[in-house]
C-alpha cells in the first residue's frame, strides 16, 4: 500500500486525539478538570485503552470541521486486568452537546457491553442534544439509550461518572447505572438545566441547587458517592467494580484474604468495648464494621444519604460481602424513607451479582407520624420487605441490640429466611418500641399502682427477660446467641456453609 496513505492515516488519528486547543485545556485545568482522553487514561490500566470510532464526526455539514470524534471518545481497555467498555463526552467540542454520530457511538458501546458480557463506564459531562441534528419529527426516535439501559441492567455492571453538568439524558443514563459517581464543584445532575427551569417555571436557580453534589448525596441520593476531585471520582468507579464480577454469569473475583481486627485478642476486647450496656447509649457502627472486614477496609455506598443505615463493601478473607447495617450515631439507628430507598437499592444489586449480604441489626423501628406518612413509608417499606425476602444470595444476620418491628424485619429477620441469624447477649427482639408496649398494654395497671415508676421498672424488667436474645434461643427463633468478638468467625463459617447455594446467571433487573 502506499505509504502516503498510512501516513495519511496516522495524521488523522493524531488530528482528532490533539484536537483540543490549548486554551480549553487551560480553561479546563482552572476548574479542576481533565480531558476526556485524560479521564480514561487515568480510569483504566496503563496503555490499555482502544479507541473505537476515532474518525467519527458530526453529519451536519456546519459542524463537520469542528466535532472531532463528534464529541464522544468510546472505546475498550481493562480494569485491574478486565476488560470494560467506556465513553467519555469531551466538552471541548460544542460545549458537550450531543450529536447523533455521537450517540451512534455510545450505543454501539452499550451493545458491545451487552453482547460481550463486560461492564459498561460512562463519564459524562455533556449539555442538551445539537439544536442543528434534533429537532422536530426527528424526536419520534428518541430514547434508545434508556432501553438499551434496561437491557444491561443485571446482566453487566453499569457505571456513570457526573464530572460536569449532565442534565436530561445523560443524568438518566446515571440512574439507571448501578453505581453513580459525582465531582465535588463539578458534577451537576438533574432533570433540566437552570436555562430550561428559567423558561419553564420562570424561576432563576443555580445549576449546583438543583443537583450538585450536597443535594445529590444528601436529599436525593442519586450520586452513591462524591468524589472531591476528579481523581478521587474516577478512583471510586475502580474500587466499585474491584468487589463485582464483569457479568452476572461468573461469581464475583476474590481478593487476597487479609487479616481484620477481630482475628487478634486485642481488636476482639476493642469490639466488646465498643458496645454499651445501656440500650439507649450510641456507638459508632463504622468502626464495628472496621473490626469485622479484612484490613478494615469498607467501601460505603451513599454514605450521606440515610445515614441512620450503613450500605457498604467488604471482604471476608477476600470474598466481597455487602454489609448493611444500623448505625445508632445518627437518628439513633431508626429506619425512614431514605435509608429504605437506598437499602433497596443496595441489596437488589447485591443479589443481582451474587454478592453475600451480612445485615447487622440495631434498629429501633420505622419512623411513625404524619410527616413520614407522606413518604408513602408503608410502600417504601413493603418494597424494601419484598427485595430483601427475594434475595437469594447468602444473608447473614446479626442482632446487635434492638431488632423491633418491621424494621427486623427489613434486617433480615427471620421470616426473611437468612442463612443464619444469630444475637449478641444484649440483643432483644419485639414488635414495638418496649415503652410504646408497656403504656399501651399496661397503662392503666401503672397509673393505678401506688408507685407508678417502681411497677413500670418491674414491668419493664420482666418484659426484658422474655424479650432477650436467650428466649429467642430457647424458642428455636434464632440460631445462636454469640460473643461480638466472634461475628468474623460466625460470617465466615456462614459464608463456607451456604456457598455452594451460589449459582451465576442472570436473576433480574436492578431497578434506579
Amino acid at each position: 500500500m502506499d505509504q502516503r496513505k498510512i501516513d495519511e492515516l496516522h495524521a488523522r488519528r493524531e488530528a482528532v486525539r490533539t484536537a483540543t486547543p490549548a486554551s480549553a485545556i487551560d480553561k479546563l485545568r482552572e476548574q479542576g478538570k481533565l480531558t476526556a482522553r485524560e479521564r480514561i487514561a487515568l480510569l483504566l490500566d496503563d496503555g490499555s485503552f482502544v479507541e473505537m470510532g476515532v474518525h467519527a464526526h458530526s453529519a451536519h455539514p456546519s459542524l463537520r470541521e469542528r466535532t472531532p470524534a463528534d464529541g464522544i471518545v468510546t472505546g475498550h481497555g481493562t480494569i485491574d486486568g478486565r476488560i470494560v467498555y467506556v465513553a467519555a463526552d469531551d466538552a471541548s467540542v460544542l460545549g458537550g452537546t450531543r450529536g447523533r454520530v455521537g450517540e451512534i457511538k455510545i450505543a454501539r458501546m452499550r451493545e458491545a457491553a451487552l453482547r460481550h458480557r463486560k461492564p459498561f463506564i460512562a463519564l459524562m459531562e455533556a449539555g442538551a442534544a445539537r439544536v442543528q441534528e434534533s429537532f422536530g419529527a426527528m424526536a419520534a426516535n428518541m430514547g434508545a439509550r434508556f432501553a438499551d439501559h434496561f437491557r444491561l441492567s443485571g446482566q453487566v455492571p453499569q457505571l456513570a461518572a457526573i464530572l460536569g453538568p449532565a442534565f436530561g439524558g445523560p443524568s438518566f443514563t446515571a440512574a439507571q447505572s448501578d453505581f453513580t459517581a459525582l465531582a465535588r464543584g463539578t458534577g451537576v445532575m438533574g432533570m433540566s438545566g437552570p436555562l430550561v427551569v428559567k423558561v419553564g417555571t420562570g424561576e432563576s436557580v443555580t445549576a449546583e441547587a438543583i443537583g450538585g453534589a450536597d443535594v445529590s448525596e444528601t436529599v436525593t441520593g442519586q450520586a452513591d458517592y462524591v468524589g472531591e476531585t476528579e481523581v478521587d471520582t474516577l478512583r471510586s468507579l475502580r474500587t466499585f467494580l474491584s468487589f463485582l464480577p464483569s457479568h452476572s454469569g461468573e461469581l464475583p473475583p476474590v481478593a487476597n484474604a487479609q487479616p481484620a481486627a477481630l482475628d487478634t485478642a486485642e481488636g476482639r476486647e476493642k469490639l466488646r468495648a465498643l458496645i454499651p450496656d445501656v440500650g439507649r447509649q450510641a456507638y459508632d457502627m463504622k468502626r464495628v464494621l472496621g473490626l469485622i472486614v479484612d484490613a478494615g477496609d469498607l467501601f460505603h455506598y451513599r454514605p450521606r444519604y440515610g445515614p441512620n443505615l450503613i450500605t457498604a463493601f467488604g471482604r471476608i478473607d477476600g470474598q466481597p460481602v455487602g454489609f448493611v447495617a444500623s448505625n445508632p450515631m445518627a437518628r439513633g439507628g431508626v429506619m425512614d424513607e431514605k435509608t429504605a430507598q437506598k437499602a433497596r437499592k443496595f441489596v437488589d444489586l447485591c443479589d443481582a451479582f451474587h454478592i453475600p449480604l451480612v445485615f447487622i441489626c440495631d434498629a429501633p423501628g420505622f419512623l411513625v407520624g404524619p410527616e413520614i406518612e407522606k413518604h408513602r413509608m408503608v410502600s417504601l417499606a413493603a418494597r424494601l420487605l419484598n427485595t430483601v425476602c427475594a434475595a437469594s444470595v447468602p444473608k447473614i444476620t446479626i442482632v446487635a441490640r434492638k431488632a423491633i418491628g418491621l424494621a427486623y424485619l427489613a434486617m433480615c429477620g427471620r421470616a426473611m429466611r437468612p442463612d443464619y441469624l444469630a444475637a449478641w447477649p444484649g440483643a432483644h427482639f419485639d414488635v414495638m418500641g418496649p415503652e410504646a408496649g408497656v403504656e399501651l398494654v399496661y397503662g392503666r395497671d401503672i397509673a393505678a399502682a401506688p408507685d407508678p415508676a417502681a411497677r413500670k421498672a418491674e414491668i419493664m424488667a420482666r418484659l426484658d427477660e422474655q424479650s432477650s436474645a436467650y428466649e429467642a434461643a430457647a424458642q428455636g427463633w434464632i440460631d445462636d446467641v454469640i460473643d461480638p468478638a466472634e461475628t468474623r468467625d460466625a460470617i465466615r463459617r456462614a459464608l463456607a456453609a451456604s456457598s455452594d447455594s451460589r449459582q451465576p446467571g442472570f436473576k433480574h433487573r436492578i431497578d434506579p
